[in-house]
């Protein structure tokens, strides 16, 4: 059962691949055929022009920030605590 089911999923990942191939490299010599062909029809249908108009941007002065300075030993504690021991075996 386990050997089926893999050549059924290889069937199906080549299948799929070749239909990408196959679709992707398809052409047609004018624009009459393509008018009905099925995978042109379907391709041109779903897409849609996007149409955005990004907005000005407006910058705000807010505040500062003004943190106190550390210690070396202050940082060392800081840095000591996030740090994770190797795991023990």
């Amino acid at each position: 059962m386990r050997l089926v089911a893999r050549r059924v999923g290889w069937l199906c990942l080549l299948l799929t691949i070749w239909l990408a191939v196959a679709t992707v490299v398809h052409y047609h010599a004018n624009a009459a055929e393509s008018a009905t062909c099925t995978v042109c029809v379907a391709s041109h249908s779903s897409t849609t022009p996007a149409r955005y108009v990004a907005p000005k941007a407006v910058f705000v002065f807010v505040s500062v920030v003004r943190t106190k300075s550390l210690s070396a030993k202050q940082r060392l504690f800081a840095f000591a605590l996030s740090m994770r021991p190797p795991p023990a075996i």
